[in-house]
């Protein structure tokens, strides 16, 4: 009988050892999923995104709503029941030769294929504001989210309302 009470405590005490192990192996996956928002520093990334908004921004100016609706995240359109006849309406105006400025990008790892950036930028318009040819430029506050895919390498973007730059705990 003492064999058997050993063997018994013997694969409990086994039992529970693999039960809290498998539960810290559980709760680090868990805690890896946690998505954490960090400043972007790696400037490849931080140049790929920026162009991407460039391409964003020339359709705005020249109001391509086809080409709009083909960089625009398709979880956006079906959620507000965005198609070309109102996808102008999602984001401010935009004069032609209008240059997009990103300057300062968030990212959030979604999955291992696609990353998630914020992105706030300022839209520079050039003008002429006499015969001598002064500049003046203007410029105006943009907000975008933009949906990188390093697997497929393509991209999708969303309007933005700022929030993380704009008094969010990101902001500085």
């Amino acid at each position: 009988m003492k064999d058997k009470s050993k063997l018994v405590a013997i694969i409990l005490v086994i039992i529970t050892i693999l039960v809290v192990v498998l539960t810290n192996f559980f709760n680090k996956d868990d805690k890896q999923l946690e998505n954490k928002i960090e400043i972007v520093t790696n400037y490849s990334n931080f140049y790929t995104v920026d162009s991407c908004l460039y391409r964003t921004i020339t359709y705005i100016a020249s109001k391509d709503s086809q080409s709009l609706l083909s960089i625009l995240s398709s979880n956006y359109k079906k959620e507000n029941n965005i198609d070309s006849s109102n996808i102008l309406s999602l984001f401010n105006s935009i004069e032609e030769d209008s240059v997009f400025i990103s300057k300062k990008m968030y990212y959030e790892k979604i999955n291992n294929n696609i990353t998630k950036y914020y992105v706030y930028g300022l839209v520079e318009k050039n003008q002429i504001i006499d015969d001598a040819l002064t500049v003046d430029n203007q410029y105006t506050n943009q907000y975008f989210i933009v949906y990188l895919d390093t697997i497929n390498k393509t991209f999708a973007v969303e309007p933005y309302d700022g929030s993380i730059f704009i008094g969010g705990e990101n902001n500085e």
